[in-house]
Order: C-alpha cells, then sequence, then structure tokens
C-alpha cells in the first residue's frame, strides 16, 4: 500500500511537470491550421527557470520518497522486534503464573500440616510459640486453627499480644 502511495506521488508528479512542459511546448506550436510553421520559439528564461525549479522539486521529493520508505522499513522491523518480545515476556509471564499457582499449592498444604502439628500440640505449648512470630505471623497461624483451639490458646498469650491478636482477628 505504501508502494502504491509512493508511485501515486511520483506519477502526479511527473504528470504536472508534463502539463508544464505541455504548455511550454504549445506556446512554441503556431496556432492555426494550415499556417507554415515559424522558426520556433526558444524557451525564454523564465520557462527553464521553471522546468529547473520543477526538476530540483522532482529530486527533492524523491529523496523524500527515499527516506520516508527507509524510516517505514526500520518501522517495521521495531514492530517485529517488539511483537517477539512481548510474545516472550507473555510466555515468561504465563510460566510465572503456573509456578506461582504450584507454589501456592505446595505452601497450602505445607500451612496445613503445620496447623495439623499445632492442633496436636498443647495450648500452653503452642502460645510461647507465638509470642515469638511477628503478629501477622501468629494471625495467620490463629485463622487456621479451630476456634476452640485458639480459644485455648488466647489466654497463655503475653497479655499484650493476646490484644492485639484479638483485635486483628476481628477486623477480619
Amino acid at each position: 500500500m505504501e508502494n502504491t502511495k509512493r508511485s501515486k506521488r511520483s506519477r502526479i508528479g511527473l504528470f504536472v511537470m508534463g502539463l508544464v512542459l505541455g504548455g511550454i511546448l504549445a506556446s512554441a506550436i503556431p496556432f492555426g491550421f494550415g499556417q507554415t510553421a515559424k522558426k520556433t520559439e526558444k524557451p525564454t528564461s523564465e520557462e527553464l527557470a521553471q522546468v529547473n525549479e520543477l526538476r530540483e522539486r522532482e529530486k527533492i521529493i524523491a529523496a523524500k520518497e527515499k527516506e520516508l520508505a527507509e524510516k517505514e522499513e526500520e518501522l517495521k522491523a521495531r514492530q517485529q522486534e517488539t511483537d517477539e518480545k512481548l510474545t516472550k515476556l507473555i510466555a515468561i509471564q504465563n510460566d510465572l503464573k503456573i509456578k506461582l499457582d504450584e507454589l501456592k499449592v505446595v505452601k497450602g498444604k505445607q500451612f496445613r500440616e503445620l496447623m495439623k502439628v499445632y492442633t496436636a500440640m498443647s495450648p500452653s505449648k503452642v502460645a510461647p510459640l507465638l509470642n515469638q512470630m511477628e503478629d501477622n505471623e501468629a494471625l495467620e497461624v490463629l485463622k487456621g486453627l479451630k476456634t476452640d483451639h485458639v480459644a485455648k490458646i488466647m489466654p497463655k498469650l503475653e497479655q499484650q499480644k493476646a490484644v492485639r491478636l484479638s483485635r486483628l482477628l476481628g477486623l477480619l
């Protein structure tokens, strides 16, 4: 399509130049049927200047068309490169999503196993462990346990920790 546009522009330029040259030649041919041709007039300096100007413009247009074609090729190459990179990124993203999902499954399984261990332990043994954990970690453990087990553990926690965790449990 781009070649068609360039070709069309070139044809228009040639057409305009042909009209100008045709006008110059038409003015040099005597009018009237049957008249003998007089000595052909030479183009005036003004007409020659116009022809030269048109030739220069044509050269400029041709150079700009060439430059435009080069830029179009460069743009196509960059677009293809970008598309390839995007395809690779999407593939990487999909791989990461699959691995993250697998990791969540493994982590979930490990967490359930840990909850079984904490459930099997007495509240007096779990409470000191929770006291050593960060609040957000202890909160996750408490959320994973059954309510009756949490009720037995909470009184065994340090008082300030129990208050903080109670507030956090109440907000959720």
